[in-house]
């Protein structure tokens, strides 16, 4: 169940920074740039905390950790394709 709640945390950091940061003013290829970054360091802190305080194994860290990263990333990506301008 936690991992469903960051991914769904991951995806709605994903509209709100879309949304705001083309309100600002920013590209897109920017805030994909941002999220991604921001998104990658969010998830090795929630897997090292996992490791560290859940006590959770390092394996089943990295293969979760992938998909709370893959999902809103790959979410971006298609967002990114549909939505380019010819």
């Amino acid at each position: 169940m936690h991992t469903a709640i960051i991914i769904f945390f991951g995806l709605v950091l994903l509209a709100l920074m879309l949304y705001i940061g083309e309100r600002v003013g920013f590209s897109r290829q920017t805030l994909a740039y941002s999220f991604a970054a921001l998104w990658l360091a969010l998830t090795v802190i929630n897997g090292a905390v996992g490791v560290v305080h859940a006590g959770q194994p390092l394996g089943s860290e990295i293969a979760v950790g992938s998909a709370v990263f893959g999902v809103p990333v790959a979410a971006m990506v298609l967002f990114m394709v549909l939505s380019a301008e010819s």
